[in-house]
């Protein structure tokens, strides 16, 4: 295949998560033929010497073998953030390539990954619609097709995009925010735990939280940008273990894949629209079986309050 699509794998101070996240890329049907860049953070001012050796470790396993191709390592000196990190780095190489794939340092993929981000990029690479990709798909119940599309993109289990569509992320939040802010129901419809994703773009157009996603699913949503996602999840996720910067310990991970897809195989879908169906079934995974759980613990707990009675932990 030719014209494949550089990786990015972000990390910062988790060697045990990054090691294993570029062990499972080796194996990769196209590791071997694609270029991947790892993009390390910096420590923060007055890192412990436990944390900074910490970073020290990550960058050992960066270099520790030739995980694909051509490797490259870029070490920030000085911690610029997550989301500074992802963002400049992201718009640096998807200019350089025109289309990139993107995995954080706690993402366990299957063999077939590579191939599906770039046989997806490849056959959407002219559909404007199509602005975004995804590897990872939420438990459900009924069947879907190899590959859907759905409006809303979904962060956390890895991602491709193409120069086209990144140009629209917003450097400045504040039209953003302006523009959501009479439509916070629509905003929020995804997540449905109260105003948690409503939160997230007030406090960032408030300078109290930097996070680069918001941004960008503020814009796609703007523009009805749609996301491509697989039937099968071809990546989890290990990073619930309150070791990451902006994902806390689970005791249960909602997010777990047991067994992934090998492979997905990505065809054309001629209706370049939103699947019903699929969306159904995301929009039941965080109504029903975990967000509707949280609703129910925290008007449990009023009551509990009410009587002096121990409180369920979240």
């Amino acid at each position: 295949m030719t014209n494949l699509a550089p990786i990015i794998v972000f990390c910062y101070n988790r060697p045990e998560h990054l090691e294993q996240t570029l062990e499972a890329l080796s194996r990769n049907e196209l590791a071997d033929q694609s270029t991947l860049y790892i993009y390390c953070d910096g420590p923060k001012d007055g890192a412990s010497e436990d944390m900074r050796q910490k970073i020290a470790e990550v960058r050992q396993v960066a270099r520790k073998r030739q995980w694909c191709k051509e490797v490259h390592v870029v070490e920030r000196e000085e911690n610029v953030g997550l989301m500074n990190n992802i963002v400049d780095a992201v718009t640096e190489i998807v200019n350089q390539y025109g289309r990139v794939i993107v995995l954080e340092d706690d993402m366990l993929t299957s063999p077939g990954t590579l191939r599906y981000f770039n046989d997806a990029l490849e056959l959407y690479k002219d559909e404007d619609k199509v602005m975004h990709i995804v590897s990872y798909m939420f438990p459900h119940r009924w069947p879907l097709p190899d590959t859907f599309l759905y409006s809303v993109p979904y962060p956390g289990g890895g991602w491709a995009t193409w120069s086209r569509s990144w140009k629209y992320y917003p450097k400045d939040i504040e039209p953003l925010y302006h523009y959501w802010k009479d439509k916070w129901s629509y905003f929020n419809y995804w997540n449905h735990d109260e105003r948690d994703l409503v939160k997230q773009l007030e406090d960032n157009y408030n300078g109290t939280l930097r996070t680069w996603f918001i941004r960008y699913y503020a814009v796609l949503l703007q523009i009805g940008g749609l996301t491509l996602y697989p039937r099968q999840s071809l990546v989890t996720n290990i990073g619930f273990d309150g070791t990451g910067d902006n994902c806390g310990k689970l005791e249960r991970n909602p997010y777990w894949i047991e067994h992934l897809a090998p492979s997905v195989k990505v065809k054309r879908i001629n209706k370049i629209k939103e699947h019903r169906l699929g969306a159904h079934e995301i929009y039941a995974f965080h109504s029903g079986r975990w967000y509707n759980r949280r609703r129910r613990i925290r008007m449990i707990n009023k009551v509990l309050s009410f009587f002096r009675l121990p409180l369920i932990q979240l």
